[in-house]
């Protein structure tokens, strides 16, 4: 079984140190996860199907994509445009889903694990064992580019808003060195590598509406850490959080604050993401996802937060930000680890 090259929870940190290694109608249960009272039926091609961690799907060796994902243009609503991207680590692929059905699968990754997207809806997979950070068209079944990141191990991504610019967070490189991140500039690369001395392992970003970058990571003592870089600038400026992390999780934007997650809400078994005011270090809000035992990335749409969790296998549909249970859950992946939720306009 493959290593995802991060560092697991507390009980093995020291060890794996050394390593390299919307709302509830648009969910439906599959393959029997908790949730909806009559799942309805996964809407996928009835030729070359096999089973694969729970979920009937096509052949797992080739991308599909059901028709009406990329032909619906966007109207101001998730259903039935929107598309949910959820990265599958152990499986090498990343499940699409539309209005709760199963509409798609992207294969020939290696290990891919957070998600971002564009204004356009076009969809970046970070490649975490593959070492490059793949683009692809809202609802497409087609490479649109490659981003080659050699000797790092990206994990997250971002997409500033305004001109396009790619953020990749690198935990830390194939040798165990530093982690970092990498900027392309337009979209493309080389990139502008940067890094933070008191960030030995990044983990996350994203970017806020003023074009300030946000980055979560330990430092070489496992201690959480939490910096900015702002717009033109190029040296982070660390932020103290009037609050406890205990694991970086994803960072997102939410309109008014950075989000930023903790894998071990409250060093215990369930996760959670607090509303900040970014720069100023103030914990404004907690939302804490009941339940859960490790979610890693997240994504934020309208009163909904989509939440994939690493070690139930399964993506749940909460409230924001009150949190609480999952109303809804998606069941039986293999690692779920990055989500988007990608609208064409």
């Amino acid at each position: 079984m493959k290593s995802r090259p991060s560092l697991p929870h507390a009980a093995t940190a020291a060890v794996a140190a050394l390593l390299a290694g919307c709302g509830t109608s648009q969910f439906t249960t599959l393959g029997g996860a908790t949730g909806a009272a009559n799942p309805a039926p996964l809407a996928i091609p009835s030729s070359g199907a096999v089973r694969a961690g729970g979920i009937m799907r096509p052949d797992h060796g080739k991308s599909w994509m059901l028709p009406s994902a990329a032909s619906c243009p966007y109207n101001g609503k998730l259903p039935p445009c929107g598309l949910l991207y959820v990265s599958n680590y152990y499986d090498d692929d990343v499940l699409v889903f539309q209005r709760g059905k199963l509409s798609g699968t992207l294969t020939g990754f290696d290990g891919p694990d957070g998600l971002c997207h564009d204004f356009a809806g076009n969809v970046w997979i970070v490649n975490n064992l593959g070492q490059d950070i793949v683009e692809y068209a809202h609802g497409g079944t087609t490479q649109v580019k490659a981003l080659s990141d050699p000797g790092e191990h990206p994990l997250g991504c971002a997409v500033e808003p305004r001109t396009g610019a790619i953020a990749v967070t690198n935990i830390f490189t194939l040798g165990s060195g530093q982690g970092s991140v990498a900027i392309y500039h337009n979209g493309s690369g080389p990139p502008t590598i940067l890094t933070d001395p008191n960030i030995y392992y990044v983990y996350f970003c994203a970017y806020d509406n003023e074009r300030n970058l946000y980055i979560d990571g330990f430092d070489t003592s496992g201690h959480f850490e939490f910096a900015e870089l702002p717009r033109g600038k190029l040296k982070f400026e660390n932020i103290a959080l009037n609050g406890t992390i205990y694991w970086p999780g994803a960072i997102q934007w939410d309109g008014t604050y950075v989000v930023v997650g903790d894998q071990m809400y409250q060093d215990q078994v369930e996760s959670a993401a607090y509303q900040t005011t970014g720069a100023g270090g103030a914990i404004v809000g907690t939302t804490v996802f009941t339940g859960a035992q490790d979610i890693v990335g997240f994504a934020i749409k309208d009163t909904s937060i989509i939440g994939p969790d690493a070690n139930l296998d399964v993506v749940g549909l909460y409230h924001y930000p009150a949190g609480g249970s999952p109303t809804i859950e998606l069941g039986h992946f293999r690692h779920p680890y990055g989500v988007t939720v990608s609208t064409q306009h």
